[in-house]
């Protein structure tokens, strides 16, 4: 195969290439190698390169963009990391008690808490069981201790477990991490892993130090999710109301097609003491 290699260079100098006879000595030399290789126990491809994935072989990046198995692999990882989490093994539906919710009726709403709290958890359980690209975004909102980041970790092992990945962070530690990256203090890239993801969740949102960075942060965390048609879900202890005054109009307009969930009760965390 060299000597024909060899030949052709040699050809090209003079003038004079006999393509069809080199041709068939090249095809002679693969064949009496592939002989060689399974005569002594090799399959006829054991000098090529064997790449587990054909498309980027093996390099991660396709198309200058991450492969679909760099992705497959950080999905995995992501669960694996996930599964190790005490707080997210404990947080699912199952181990939601409705218990520490009132039975008697809200004012306000007309109906007790557990009620509603009992409608909320039906309704996301269904939610996280029929997952997929296209489904919808909430807003969780309500004092602290009345079950956002549970039920939000509960959504995220459900849907993990269907074979999605979710990206999920506070609101401050997603930000502060973005501000980093923007400025040079640290390697990443956070918005592409968020862009990756099949599921946003960002919790305790409007928690984070508030400066002119992390308010305009916000609004391109969610406008780009909306614009790429991801879904979300993000809680925060503020009202609709209070995140206007926080945010603005662009911020709060983004979220009307969210679906509401007011997590209504008393701290659970008090209770427990």
């Amino acid at each position: 195969m060299r000597n024909a290699a060899l030949e052709i260079i040699k050809g090209i100098g003079t003038g004079k290439v006999d393509v069809e006879s080199l041709s068939a000595k090249n095809l002679e030399a693969q064949r009496e190698r592939s002989e060689l290789l399974t005569k002594n126990g090799y399959p006829e491809d054991y000098l090529e390169p064997q790449y587990l994935c054909k498309k980027c072989n093996d390099t991660g990046i396709f198309e200058n963009k991450l492969c679909s198995c760099h992705l497959d692999l950080l999905k995995k990882i992501s669960m694996s990391e996930y599964s190790c989490s005490s707080v997210l093994a404990v947080s699912t539906f199952d181990t939601f008690d409705l218990k520490y919710y009132s039975t008697e009726k809200d004012k306000n709403f007309g109906y007790s808490p557990r009620e509603y709290m009992e409608a909320s958890v039906d309704f996301l359980k269904s939610y996280s069981e029929n997952f997929n690209k296209n489904s919808g975004s909430f807003f969780f909102t309500g004092g602290t201790g009345l079950g956002k980041t549970h039920l939000s970790l509960a959504v995220m092992n459900k849907v993990t477990e269907k074979g999605y990945s979710v990206f999920y962070g506070s609101a401050d530690n997603i930000i502060k991490q973005m501000e980093k990256e923007r400025f040079g203090r640290s390697n990443g890239d956070i918005e592409e892993e968020i862009e990756n993801a099949d599921l946003l969740i960002i919790d305790d949102l409007g928690t984070e130090f508030r400066t002119a960075f992390s308010e305009t942060a916000v609004y391109q965390l969610i406008n780009n999710a909306i614009l790429n048609s991801k879904p979300m879900i993000i809680s925060s202890n503020l009202s609709i109301t209070e995140l206007e005054e926080r945010y603005g109009q662009r911020v709060v307009s983004r979220l009307n097609s969210f679906e509401v969930i007011n997590f209504i009760g008393t701290d659970i965390r008090q209770i427990k003491k």
